[in-house]
Parts: structure tokens; sequence; C-alpha cells
């Protein structure tokens, strides 16, 4: 395989909220062939692997992970073919916006602040209030678990809340169908989206995004306020003052500080209000 095989690498850096032991194989593919290879192999010596993009919604364990993560850092190439722009999955949202503001093709502000690489924003259809990552992808270039490369159209993808209805599959390449602009309205866009998002959401903390999911009808931030529970504390980790659907990391918070919190959080908005929030944020190594 073309790139780095590691053993025992520590996954704390790679995550947005600095916690979490260390993977048992770190793949660093450089190829998309070399991406199926890295599956392959997993998958007829029966290793556990999981995806690492930006690590925004992910909470690891503080004994890290048994298995592969492969990490799709070198695919960070973007392509633009007239209105349609293709990004791998390393490729950071910020870069992705930059690099289409540049280019005057909107579309793609909805999704300002968002810390997370392609191949994230796409598996789990990150979000703002404004917009989706499905809402201008025309096609995807995907991982089928048999190492098999496809490619997805419009009409095979079925995208729903914070899922980019993949079962599994994993995203090479993402491309979007944009529509042309002035570049200084997409950055006066850009920066009044950010404003909005600085101004409700810790967005300079590490945090993992949202904890939960929004239940129908009602919004996880205020059942969590209105259970008292905002800026409650369990050592290095809180309740962000600012959005309560945010757990934020003072700099020694562990992932078993975070369960914790979350856990207490859950019992009292049950208690209170009789509703189950359930965790949008995924958990490795549990």
């Amino acid at each position: 395989m073309r790139g780095a095989v590691r053993e025992n690498v520590a996954l704390a850096p790679y995550m947005h909220l600095r916690v979490g032991g260390p993977a048992e194989w770190f793949l660093e593919p450089f190829t998309e062939e070399d991406a199926a290879l890295c599956v392959r192999v997993c998958r007829e010596n029966d290793v556990p692997l999981r995806v690492l993009g930006g690590g925004s919604n992910i909470l690891c364990s503080d004994g890290g992970v048994r298995g592969a993560v492969l990490h799709l850092g070198h695919h960070n190439r973007m392509v633009r073919d007239k209105l349609r722009i293709t990004a791998g999955a390393g490729v950071t949202l910020a870069s992705l916006m930059r690099s289409t503001k540049e280019l005057g093709l909107a579309g793609l502000e909805k999704l300002t602040g968002i810390p997370a690489h392609v191949g994230g924003a796409v598996a789990m259809n990150a979000g703002t209030r404004e917009g989706e990552t499905f809402e201008f992808l025309t096609s995807l270039t995907l991982l089928e678990a048999t190492g098999e490369l496809v490619l997805w159209s419009k009409k095979d993808m079925k995208p729903r809340y914070r899922d980019g209805g993949l079962d599994g599959r994993i995203v090479l390449h993402a491309t979007w169908e944009l529509h042309e602009d002035d570049p200084n309205a997409i950055f006066q866009r850009f920066s009044e989206s950010l404003k909005r998002r600085n101004a409700t959401q810790p967005v300079t903390q590490r945090s993992v995004g949202c904890v939960f999911k929004n239940p129908p009808g009602d919004a996880a931030g205020r059942l969590i306020e209105a259970a008292g529970c905002k800026t409650m504390r369990n050592g290095g980790i809180e309740v962000s003052g600012v959005h309560a659907n945010y757990f934020v990391n003072s700099g020694t918070g562990t992932c078993t500080q975070f369960v914790e919190l979350l856990e207490e959080v859950r019992k009292r908005v049950q208690a209170q209000f009789g509703v189950s929030l359930e965790p949008e944020v995924k958990f490795w190594g549990f």
C-alpha cells in the first residue's frame, strides 16, 4: 500500500474534543486504490475498521480503539468543472468554502463554521439551521464494505437528518453543483453566517458539536437548559454556557467525564420532560 501504516497511534490530537486513547492500527492511504486495499485487507482478516475525518463528532474511549482507523487526510484535492466542484474526503469544509468563494461559486455558505472534513460531513449529512451537506450534492465516489469502488448519482442518495444514508460506505470524493455569484456577495453571506454561529454556539472551544439530536418538535438545547443543566461541569468537561447542547473541554477533560456528564443530563431531561434524548455524537471504543 502506498501511504503509511502505524501502530498504537494516539487519537486525541485528531479529535476536535482532544480526548481519547490510541488506535491499534492507523492507516493513511494515498490513493483510492490504496484505501480500497485497506478495506479489503481489514475485511479478509476480521479487523474492525473505523473511518476518521476531522474528528468533530466522535467521542473516543480513554482506552482507545481495537482494530484499524482509516484516515483519509491525503485525499485533499479539489477539482472544478464549470459549476461543479469535486473535493476529496480529506478536504476541510473551511477550505472548500474558501475555494468556492474565490471561484465565485455559491451555495455552500450555509455550512459555515462546521469543523468537519468533506467525508465526515457527507457521512452524517452535517448541517446548520440554514441548510445541509446534501443540498447541492450531485455525485459521490464511495467504497463498499467489500473494497469495491462505486459511483452514486443524485437518485441514489437518500439522506436523513444528520445521517447521509450511506449504510457504512466510505466517502472518497463528493461533487457539488453550485451557482455563480459575486465573490464579495458570497463572502458577505459567509461572514453573516459565521457571526450568527459565533453568537449562538461555542465555535472557538473544543467540543463534538451538538451532543444530542433534536427531538421531534423541540430543541435539545432548550430542554437541557430548561432542566437546569447549562454550565453543569464534570471535571474538565462542561455544558456550554453559550449553547446547552454543546459540551466543551477546558483542556483537562476525559472521555469518561464526558460520558458521565452526558448521562446525567439525559437523566435530568427525562425526569423533568419525559423526553429521552438520543446522542448525535458517535462513540468509539465502548
